[in-house]
């Protein structure tokens, strides 16, 4: 069983889990030690989920209704799951309802005791009354919001955007999770998104969010266009949301923005695969290798640094249309005795030269 993938919601319903905070033994303590040991950043998760599990206990037995309360409850109950009024439920049918009521509490107790997300702290913070959309199926759900822009909304993730989404000054969207975006371009009206720490800003492009709640990162990836991003703490992050130009970390094709949780950082960096932006046939006979790198960077949007002078007597003769950006630039550094490597979205040529 998978616990390392485990967030809250699994923890407080694993059998094993619930059975070592209420019953422990030297057999499970030494199991579930073992298991932190191998995955501390799971301590916290853990933790809350023991206080949860421990406070519905006590909440029970202190706030457990009196014989009236719970003779109400226990009509309700057995009103709801008979057509018509019978004088005794069977036995069986009173474990089910008495089991129905203590789901119940204990559902009470742990939304009581349960921290609210920062996607629900954002959403409760809008002053516009909001519309959520929910994707609760193992497919991706295309959201058609009211300015034509499109959300590919992945499983297990959720945004909400004002009622009169048209009619306010900015377009405004909260998303948990992971989802596309493809922004219908309208300068006057700049588009956000606020996914966690992290706000983006855009005018008209298509890019990634992943801002899962229990994951480590907040990750903000472009495809098209140009985006900016900043954290929502930034003493700036006012003055950017009204300022017409894009600020903060400004982000292009094929790069991407990590916002690390644990360590409150940013880091830019190039996405793991990029894909072309504009298209190139990438065949080359006798070509400089200035012009070579020339049509790499037009092809995919990235800044290629490297010495033209050092290499400015350098020509290749490579058929490049297949392979994967990287491996492309594999290839071209053995033709001229070099390496590459990757330093805040760009690529850094290192060679010797050509005599």
């Amino acid at each position: 069983m998978e616990y390392a993938d485990f967030d809250l919601e699994d923890f407080l319903k694993e059998e094993s889990f619930r059975q070592w905070v209420f019953a422990p033994t030297p057999e499970t303590e030494a199991f579930w030690r073992q298991f932190l040991d191998r995955h501390p950043e799971k301590q916290p998760v853990v933790d809350h989920a023991r206080m949860v599990l421990q406070s519905i206990d006590e909440a029970v037995i202190q706030d457990y209704p009196d014989e009236n309360q719970v003779e109400r409850m226990f009509t309700n109950v057995r009103e709801r799951m008979q057509p018509a009024p019978v004088r005794q439920l069977p036995v069986p049918w009173r474990w089910l309802a008495a089991a129905s009521i203590l789901l119940c509490l204990g559902l009470w107790v742990y939304q009581k005791n349960r921290l609210p997300t920062q996607y629900e702290q954002l959403i409760d913070q809008s002053s516009a009354a909001l519309l959520e959309k929910a994707n609760q199926s193992e497919q991706p759900m295309t959201v058609r919001l009211p300015d034509q822009s499109t959300v590919l909304l992945q499983p297990n993730s959720r945004i909400s955007f004002a009622r009169d989404f048209g009619r306010q000054a900015k377009r405004e969207v909260y998303l948990t999770g992971e989802a596309f975006f493809q922004v219908t371009k309208n300068p006057a009206k700049p588009f956000f998104v606020y996914a966690d720490e992290l706000v983006t800003k855009v005018l008209g492009t298509s890019f990634w969010i992943k801002a899962a709640e229990a994951g480590k990162q907040v990750v903000v990836q472009v495809k098209t266009g140009k985006v900016s991003v900043f954290a929502r703490t930034d003493s700036r992050a006012n003055a950017m949301q009204a300022n017409r130009e894009l600020e903060g970390v400004v982000l292009t094709p094929n790069q991407q923005l990590a916002f690390s949780r644990d360590e409150v950082r940013m880091k830019k960096s190039l996405v793991a695969e990029p894909a072309p932006v504009h298209p190139h046939s990438f065949e080359f006979k006798d070509a400089p290798v200035s012009r070579i790198f020339s049509e790499l960077e037009q092809a995919y949007g990235i800044d290629i640094v490297y010495d033209e002078e050092l290499l400015g007597n350098c020509l290749l003769t490579a058929s490049l249309a297949e392979e994967p950006l990287f491996e492309k630039l594999t290839l071209l550094c053995k033709g001229i005795e070099g390496h590459y490597e990757v330093v805040d979205a760009q690529i850094v040529i290192s060679a010797k030269g050509c005599q």
